[in-house]
């Protein structure tokens, strides 16, 4: 008898039936990503019986195995999505850091069949043609420049524009806006601080745009795990002041800091010896210093290029003087965190801060002004 009913047809169609419900079943067990594709493969398919067993029939179970295959695969989402059925990009404007990796992904939500950009893109960036995806590093600096780039849907082609600009990239670029610690550099960077900070406006009068630090804040500092130049390595380090007062004769506050304390960290501050007020820039057992005093209530942008042997100071986008470097013994060579306010809980820098910047090369006095000027660092 059950040989018979074997060979019925309908008995085929009902037993194929229940192989390819129980097969579902069995994967849906496993993984929620594989249980939602097959719900709907089971709601839409309705588990239909074979006619064929080939993966030409999208009523097999052939079919319905090699479709989910595919689709995880491609690794893309395999169900309808509700998003934007035109092409855009979460931003209009992106500035890039050259040689910087980036990828940035389109919002279009849909198949796409092809993408393409008008006109190219900056050297090192690729427009990926089933996603509109750009991905790459751009290895030459460009002034912005507008792209048109569309894609092509089963619906019909979807167009946007961008801008994009290519700038010597910074490692770390902190703009504390709305007292956010973000950092829109390349280096990964963790910042942590206590309720103790305040925020003011900004070096651009940009309103909450800057942190002020004081004695109050010398157990709520900001921190992370950073990587930046150490050793004799060049480096530009950036950054807007604005000091409560003028320094005392022999104060000293420390701006920032990174690498071990006491150690091998590098930093900068102000120091008032002998009722002198100057700028200095240490490297572990190595320290430079330029007299200047920055104004107390007056933003001040302050640049340090350090070339691995000299420290050159500029002030407002303006070059200020190179002082001869004074230490020996090892140079700063660990990096672990990065701390502003104060060097180990003293020394506290009373003030604001803002626009603090570490570009991974000693910049020109060119390009020193531009990032003055919030302009983009085009060099040379």
């Amino acid at each position: 008898m059950e040989r018979l009913l074997g060979t019925n047809p309908l008995y085929s169609c009902t037993k194929m039936k229940k192989q390819i419900c129980d097969q579902i079943h069995f994967f849906a067990q496993f993984s929620k990503f594989i249980n939602t594709i097959l719900f709907l493969l089971f709601f839409i398919l309705n588990c239909n019986p074979s006619d064929l067993q080939n993966p030409s029939d999208v009523h097999s179970r052939e079919f319905n195995e090699t479709q989910i295959l595919a689709c995880i695969l491609k690794g893309k989402d395999c169900l309808p999505c509700p998003g934007n059925t035109s092409l855009s990009y979460p931003q209009n404007t992106y500035l890039l850091g050259q040689n910087f990796p980036v990828s940035i992904k389109t919002n279009l939500c849909g198949q796409i069949i092809s993408c393409k950009v008008s006109p190219a893109l900056p050297t090192g960036l690729t427009l990926q043609n089933e996603t509109c995806e750009i991905s790459g590093s751009p290895t030459t600096i460009s002034s912005y420049t507008d792209y048109s780039i569309t894609a092509t849907t089963s619906s019909g082609d979807t167009n946007t524009n961008l801008r994009i600009g290519v700038e010597i990239g910074s490692l770390v670029h902190l703009r504390f806006t709305n007292g956010s610690f973000e950092n829109s550099g390349i280096q990964p960077l963790t910042l942590t601080a206590g309720a103790s900070l305040t925020i003011i406006d900004g070096s651009e009068g940009d309103t909450n745009g800057a942190i002020h630090l004081n004695n109050t804040d010398i157990s709520s500092q900001i921190g992370g795990d950073s990587m930046l130049p150490s050793g004799t390595l060049p480096r530009t380090i950036c950054i807007w002041l604005k000091p409560d007062a003028l320094l005392g004769s022999g104060v000293q506050e420390l701006i920032f800091s990174y690498g071990t304390l006491f150690s091998n960290a590098c930093g900068f501050g102000l120091q008032n010896t002998a009722g002198v007020t100057g700028l200095y820039f240490t490297r572990a057992n190595f320290s430079a210093k330029q007299t200047y005093a920055p104004s107390a209530g007056v933003w001040t942008h302050i640049c340090i290029v350090f070339d691995g042997t000299n420290s050159s100071f500029y002030v407002n986008g303006s070059f200020l003087g190179t002082p001869a470097t004074t230490g020996s013994g090892a140079v700063d060579t660990i990096l672990q965190r990065i701390t502003f306010g104060s060097w180990g809980g003293g020394y506290p820098y009373h003030g604001g801060i803002d626009g603090f910047r570490v570009f991974g090369s000693a910049l020109s006095a060119t390009a020193v002004n531009q990032v003055y000027l919030g302009s983009l660092v085009l060099g040379p």
